[in-house]
């Protein structure tokens, strides 16, 4: 998927576990020190990180810190 951000043009992706749940998934894209994320059927929410923020999340995520969520 392709949208314009602050004037970017980005690609984002989408985990491929995703399609399991219908349109219920994030898309994620790189720009610069900035990470954006988009929810897939709401593309009028965007968030805004850098990378170190989402990198600290993902590590997060890896050691299991958020598994309430499922």
């Amino acid at each position: 998927m392709k949208m314009i951000i602050d004037g970017a043009a980005l690609e984002f992706v989408k985990a491929s576990k995703s399609h399991l749940e219908g349109n219920q998934c994030l898309h994620v894209a790189a720009d610069g020190d900035n990470v954006h994320l988009v929810e897939s059927d709401n593309k009028a929410v965007i968030l805004s990180t850098t990378r170190v923020k989402f990198a600290a999340f993902l590590d997060g995520a890896k050691k299991g810190e958020f598994d309430f969520a499922g």
